[in-house]
């Protein structure tokens, strides 16, 4: 007994020795910069962030060989996110560099802990304008595209850029837009303004940055209307844009004029398909867990994801990407998203495209190659993104043979003779259970049939002025038009969907089928259309007596997924207006 307890006890020491002994993980602190590059005499925001409890206070000492600190600060962030409780918290210095070139922000320790190293690109102090000399308030304004400073090409993006000194306190502070004096263009800011320092001749200012995206739709000279600022001067130390009058002078100050050179569409260059841009990325994407080495399974949709990402072009200025679909695959594209991503530097245009994949039988289906050409601006050359073709794969879904083989039919060159008595007595017993299932849908049909046409005729007998109209059964007529698929009835499927129209619009029935394809939305349009066709169509291959309801059943599905009903009527409102 007493060996047992000491070994327990020797267990228990060497776990705790073990649990001691494993190093403690250590806290990730990010750092980013405000701005990065930065030129001399100009300062910017570092901001260390921590996602967990660090180990210590920081010690910015490191900092100070390439850097002078001109401001600490910091705070903390909680965040609950399904009753998980977050603290976030964030270390904000501002510097002002001591000598151009990459200066190395090093690992700054947080008691054990450290923070991430990072390279901050430090270019030469722009050299003084003489609208500048001796000034307590100028601006500065830039443009340049990826073509270079001063030229750019037809649609492609300009970067403007305006930036105004201030060495004095201003209130009721007010900058102009940019505009475009003498030819089209499209114009968007970017991101949020930024502030920092500088110091030009000596003196130090504080630069408010504003960036633009600019889009010229004409080849030529392109003019930038000089910018205007105006304020009123204070003396005591304010917000740039406080909104009570101080009583000073007001002062205004306008920027120069900036001119460019616009491009056309190079020689040979699809002016329809002209994307001029920086980059451009072609994505795809398809649901989880589906593989396309598998097989998937005929009248399953299969949603194909496409996105396409410009840099330096909007979302308007990208083209459709849904390519033609072999027969027997049909697509049912849903609405393009677009999105505008602006950044700080650069105008980011993407454009979404989801398309419902249906196989309509089992075979191999090749999707073809999705190419988008382009115009890097930066090379000046044509591109071209691409998606490899694809081969999609099917097989036949589980129930399609039990409702394909009719009792009775033979495979395809077998004659008569080769049937045996047998063969057919054991195929007849055998389809039992079918005849009986199908006779029960065919009766429960017929039954729905006649209730709706003396609905109908009760309705044709009433009038306009009678009492309230009756309504067939929504239930029924969803029943009728199944069992009308289910069962390939091409000229059943055709009653049954007039009979559910008249359901849905008791009022107004519609008469014909390209009547009711008219209230209906995709696919169950394209599905009501086909199916019309094939009533009047004298081919024995596309007529009626090949038609299989296994789509329109789909489509009929979705159909009533997506409507609504009107509060307190039994007509469902399928579509706003009607012919």
């Amino acid at each position: 007994m007493v060996m047992l307890q000491n070994r327990v006890m020797l267990w228990w020491l060497c776990g705790a020795m073990l649990l001691l002994s494993q190093p403690v993980l250590a806290v990730t602190i990010k750092v980013q910069s405000d701005r990065n590059p930065v030129a001399m005499n100009e300062s910017f925001r570092l901001t260390f962030e921590a996602d967990g409890a660090v180990d210590g206070d920081p010690d910015f000492k490191g900092l100070e060989q390439a850097f002078e600190i001109l401001h600490q600060s910091q705070g903390t962030t909680m965040q609950i996110v399904n009753g998980q409780v977050s603290q976030t918290r964030q270390w904000t210095v501002v510097l002002m560099p001591k000598r151009s070139g990459r200066l190395v922000v090093p690992q700054i320790p947080f008691g054990k802990d450290k923070s991430q190293s990072v390279v901050i690109g430090v270019t030469e102090a722009a050299a003084a304008t003489s609208a500048a000399t001796n000034s307590t308030l100028f601006i500065e304004v830039s443009a340049e595209s990826a073509a270079g400073a001063g030229t750019a090409y037809v649609q492609s993006q300009v970067i403007y850029k305006a930036r105004l000194y201030r060495a004095i306190n201003v209130a009721n502070a007010r900058l102009s837009e940019p505009t475009i004096s003498d030819t089209d263009a499209v114009i968007e800011k970017l991101g949020e303004d930024r502030e920092f320092e500088t110091t030009r001749d000596g003196r130090r200012y504080v630069v408010l940055e504003r960036s633009y995206a600019i889009f010229p739709q004409q080849s030529g000279t392109l003019t930038i209307a000089p910018l205007t600022f105006e304020g009123q001067v204070v003396n005591r130390t304010r917000g740039m844009f406080d909104v009570f009058d101080q009583g000073g002078p007001i002062r205004r100050v306008r920027s120069a004029a900036v001119t460019l050179d616009v491009k056309g569409v190079p020689a040979g260059e699809d002016q329809q398909q002209w994307l001029p841009a920086r980059e451009v990325k072609l994505i795809e994407e398809w649901p989880e867990g589906v593989d396309l080495t598998q097989a998937v399974t005929a009248g399953e949709p299969l949603t194909w994801t496409l996105t396409l990402i410009a840099d330096g072009l909007t979302a308007a200025q990208l083209p459709t990407l849904t390519p033609a679909m072999p027969d027997g695959l049909k697509a049912y594209p849903d609405q393009a998203k677009q999105l505008n991503e602006k950044k700080q530097e650069t105008l980011i245009g993407v454009r979404q495209e989801k398309i419902a994949l249906i196989p309509t039988q089992a075979g191999e289906y090749r999707l073809p190659a999705i190419e988008v050409p382009w115009w890097n601006s930066k090379s000046g050359q044509r591109e071209v993104v691409r998606l490899a073709p694809r081969t999609l794969r099917v097989a036949a879904a589980a129930q399609s043979n039990s409702v394909a083989e009719m009792p009775g039919s033979m495979p395809e060159g077998q004659s008569v003779a080769a049937v045996t008595p047998a063969a057919v007595v054991a195929s007849s017993q055998s389809d039992n259970s079918w005849r009986i299932a199908s006779a029960l849908l065919g009766l429960g049909w017929l039954l729905t049939v006649i209730a709706w046409q003396v609905s109908r005729r009760a309705v044709d007998h009433k009038g306009e002025s009678g009492p309230a109209l009756q309504v067939v059964d929504f239930s029924a007529a969803k029943k009728m038009v199944r069992a009308a698929c289910l069962g390939n009835d091409a000229h059943a499927a055709k009653e049954a969907l007039l009979g559910w129209g008249g359901a849905c619009w008791p009022t107004h029935p519609p008469g014909s089928l390209g009547k009711l394809a008219q209230r209906v939305s995709e696919p169950l349009r394209v599905e009501i259309i086909g199916l019309n066709q094939r009533l009047y169509s004298r081919s024995a291959v596309t007529g009626a007596a090949g038609w299989e309801g296994a789509m329109m059943w789909e489509a009929f599905e979705r159909e009533l997924s997506q409507q609504k009903l009107v509060p307190g009527s039994a007509e469902p409102v399928l579509a706003p207006m009607y012919i």
